[in-house]
């Protein structure tokens, strides 16, 4: 029996980076404008309009892949929002670099429901790179105010990038900057 994946072994040349957040708020989108057709979708009819009336919802892991150039690719792990799923989110943080939480900070329980999936990164062995994606349009002033209520949470300084999960360009500057992280993290390791 092999050991189980960790973030540092086993990828190669591939980085993995996971999408976290709530039901509805982009994550199959955010995938999609950075792969293309070039991912694996698990979409199936919503039958639980009650909880949310979007048309489609995932009920596995959705993956794609981009290739950086020079052997290196960054593998994209998208994960269902429900809870009843929450054993392969659990997976994909443990199999991670990087993190992205999706939030709509206009939501009542944006703050505890990305202060939830903050501890339950920072709960692995090796903490995934966490960045917040504010996936719905805020003002300055709330994107701000929510970092400030992250702080206060007790999850120090968590950047708080707001973006159009639809469009290619945003989602590669997030990921830039996740790289980055990712770099001055093992540059300090």
């Amino acid at each position: 029996m092999m050991p189980p994946e960790t973030p540092a072994q086993g990828l190669g040349g591939m980085h993995r980076i996971a999408l976290l957040g709530p039901m509805g708020i982009g994550k199959t989108t955010a995938i999609h404008a950075l792969c293309g057709s070039d991912m694996v979708s698990t979409d199936v009819p919503n039958l639980d309009r009650v909880a949310h009336t979007k048309e489609y919802t995932t009920v596995g892991a959705e993956f794609g892949e981009i290739d950086l150039g020079d052997g290196e690719r960054v593998q994209l792990c998208g994960c269902p929002g429900q809870d009843r799923f929450d054993f392969m989110r659990q997976w994909a943080i443990s199999v991670s670099v990087g993190i992205f939480v999706m939030a709509d900070l206009h939501a009542p329980d944006a703050l505890e429901s990305t202060s939830t999936l903050l501890h339950e990164t920072a709960a692995t062995p090796l903490p995934p790179v966490t960045l917040v994606l504010s996936a719905r349009q805020a003002s300055q002033e709330q994107i701000e105010a929510f970092a400030a209520g992250l702080m206060a949470a007790g999850h120090g300084v968590v950047p708080v990038l707001p973006v159009d999960v639809r469009d290619r360009n945003q989602m590669l500057q997030a990921l830039g900057v996740l790289v980055t992280m990712l770099s001055l993290r093992n540059e300090s390791l």
